[in-house]
């Protein structure tokens, strides 16, 4: 009889690392997103690039109160 290779489904470390940081990178483009009009009515001159920029340089990262672990 053949025995069957089972993968363990699970996530390593790294992927879940991964995709932690690519969840925080979403909510931040989010965040940026919704708040860039009130800025671009400020200063018409800002790209949506430097506005996304600007809030990352700033740590305006979107946190919640919780971590990817839970």
């Amino acid at each position: 009889m053949k025995r069957q290779k089972y993968e363990w489904e699970g996530v390593s470390v790294v992927e879940a690392a991964r995709r932690c940081e690519v969840q925080r990178e979403i909510e931040n483009y989010l965040q940026a997103l919704s708040s860039y009009p009130e800025r671009f009515a400020g200063d018409p001159c800002v790209s949506f690039e430097q506005h996304l920029f600007s809030m990352m340089a700033a740590g305006h990262a979107v946190r919640n109160g919780r971590n990817c672990a839970s």
